[in-house]
């Protein structure tokens, strides 16, 4: 099965144009809608000169979304669970019947409702740490290259390695914050002191040259493996790829678009092959198992070009992400818990005029383990939160802090804002006649958090839990 039609997913096949223009691109800034798509395709789909590349900028007819409701939403005091973050232990006193119904899954997603908030940071955190600590869960993935994070969690094993420029080096820029950092530094210190250790993943392909260069080393330390050849054609494509999303933000620059998109097609087949090699390959088991993982993750990178030149149609980035987390649980008792955004851990495609994009996550994650996948989004009213002015998130986007927009009238975020508990989680099943459509918040890397950042949905579409915070602020950046 290719990738990018996991689970029977349709995508949105968008209309063929004459072949034409120049050889190069200049990359606008990226629209809302563009934010949760595979990173690469957000730059490819919004290129000016879309029509020279041979399909059309939009992914499809977007459908007029209904005039939403404004009325405010005033739920019964049944529904609110109020939660003390004034230290660890109250708050994991608060949040035991919600842990609890977390705790026997295969898959939790702790969602974040901006890429910013250090609250929505801090709070996983903790959840993560009740999880790991009581609940048997082994690894924790991030919204984050797959590689990349392989490579910051061996750093983090190293008797003297310092969190911080590890972080720098393999993680998007959304995650270098101090919130995260503490997540980090606690990993380290369990695994110094237990037997049992905890990891970190990575969901997510982005950079391809962390994976070419660990295939490539596994090569030539197992020359019998026959995998030299191949690994370095993927290094060769993978130089291409990653220079160019090195310099992506930068002013004036321009995508050598036929190289980019052939390079792109020979790296997907070229990973392929890698994987196709694997089973016959003389590596001993560890080995083999981390080059299937590496191998996985250029292939995803390199999806978007296959389904651009060979399908005709946009890449699903979501359904990637859940081919990955289905990776990370492929051995028997493993669970996982992942951190992104609530528009990917949302079992519903969270916006309705992207349908190339065919998540969200959540949905593909239900459909690969039923009955074994609970999503718990975060949401708040007011304050600030960190974002870029990048068009594209890398490594080194430049993250500052931005006022969050007041709540639109009618939205979730307007009702909630005005419970009287200013933390508190509720369970959306038990919602009832309060389950209505009405427009819910997802702010992305960038500092938009106006009108444009809501879709409409029903709690239940989206999550099985919603921690809501009525007042939060930015991350705190790395020194």
């Amino acid at each position: 099965m290719r990738l990018g039609a996991a689970s029977g997913v349709l995508f949105c096949i968008v209309p063929r144009r004459q072949m034409a223009g120049k050889s190069a691109t200049l990359l606008p800034s990226i629209p809302m809608k563009a934010l949760f798509r595979s990173l690469l395709a957000s730059a490819l789909l919004t290129t000016a000169s879309f029509s020279a590349l041979g399909q059309s900028a939009a992914p499809g007819a977007a459908v007029p979304a209904p005039a939403a409701d404004t009325t405010p939403i005033t739920l019964d005091a049944s529904l609110i669970n109020a939660v003390s973050t004034q230290s660890f232990a109250e708050f994991r006193t608060a949040v035991q019947p919600l842990v609890k119904q977390m705790a026997s899954k295969k898959v939790v997603a702790l969602g974040e409702g901006t890429h910013g908030t250090a609250e929505f940071y801090k709070l996983r955190f903790w959840l993560t740490r009740i999880l790991m600590e009581e609940y048997g869960f082994s690894q924790v993935a991030f919204e984050n290259d797959y590689t990349d994070t392989y490579l910051l969690n061996e750093g983090l094993r190293q008797p003297n390695a310092t969190v911080e420029p590890l972080m720098k080096a393999h993680l998007y820029s959304i995650w270098q914050n101090q919130e995260t950092a503490e997540l980090l530094t606690w990993v380290q210190a369990h695994n110094r002191t237990h037997r049992r250790q905890v990891q970190v993943s990575g969901i997510d392909a982005a950079y391809v040259l962390p994976e070419a260069r660990e295939l490539s080393t596994l090569a030539a330390r197992y020359p019998k493996s026959g995998l030299r050849e191949l690994t370095a054609q993927l290094t060769k494509h993978a130089l291409l790829q990653d220079s160019i999303w090195d310099n992506i933000n930068r002013k004036g620059f321009k995508v050598p678009r036929r190289r980019w998109l052939d390079g792109g097609l020979e790296g997907y087949y070229t990973a392929e092959k890698i994987q196709k090699s694997l089973p016959t390959a003389r590596l001993p088991r560890k080995q083999r198992k981390l080059a299937e993982g590496f191998a996985l993750d250029a292939k995803m990178a390199f999806d978007l070009f296959y389904q651009f030149k060979v399908n005709k149609r946009d890449v699903s980035r979501d359904s990637l992400m859940a081919e990955m987390t289905k990776f990370l649980v492929r051995d028997k008792g493993a669970k996982v818990i992942v951190w992104a955004h609530d528009a990917h851990v949302s079992r519903k495609i969270a916006m309705a005029e992207d349908p190339g994009n065919g998540g969200g996550t959540g949905a593909f994650l239900e459909r690969m383990f039923p009955g074994q996948y609970f999503v718990l989004g975060t949401s708040t009213a007011i304050g600030t939160f960190a974002a870029t002015t990048d068009g594209h998130i890398t490594r080194t986007s430049p993250m500052a802090s931005y006022p969050l927009d007041a709540p639109v009238a009618g939205s979730w975020e307007a009702s909630l804002g005005q419970v009287s508990a200013p933390v508190f989680y509720l369970s959306t099943q038990q919602l009832g006649q309060q389950n209505l459509r009405r427009p819910l918040r997802f702010v992305g890397y960038g500092p938009n958090s106006g009108k444009d950042s809501y879709s409409n949905f029903k709690l239940t579409e989206a999550f099985d839990a919603l921690l809501f915070v009525r007042q939060t602020t930015a991350a705190t950046p790395l020194r």
